[in-house]
């Protein structure tokens, strides 16, 4: 496997957790977590672009955040059922 080494600047809290995760041993060094994260990111934008077209999704940013947000929130229990054309018609028209 190829490796290709990169750069990247983070925020201290978010590299205090990390190193805070490294240190408690649940990954062996930083580079091992970064890339466990990567992989997840890529394993749930799969199952999101596998209906469309990967150069369409991935350019619309805001979208891609939107749709991570509704999986987060339907996971948590915090979606909405809808159970008719005229209640999905309603949640739109008041989005």
């Amino acid at each position: 496997m190829e490796f290709k080494k990169i750069t990247i600047s983070l925020p201290k809290n978010l590299y205090n957790e990390s190193m805070h995760l490294v240190n408690s041993g649940l990954f062996s060094n930083f580079s091992d977590l970064v890339r466990t994260g990567i992989r997840e990111e890529l394993k749930e934008l799969r199952q999101l672009t596998q209906d469309f077209d990967e150069r369409f999704i991935y350019s619309d940013k805001k979208l891609i955040s939107g749709v991570k947000q509704s999986m987060k929130e339907a996971r948590a229990g915090k979606g909405k059922v809808l159970k008719s054309d005229k209640e999905m018609d309603k949640c739109f028209k008041d989005l």
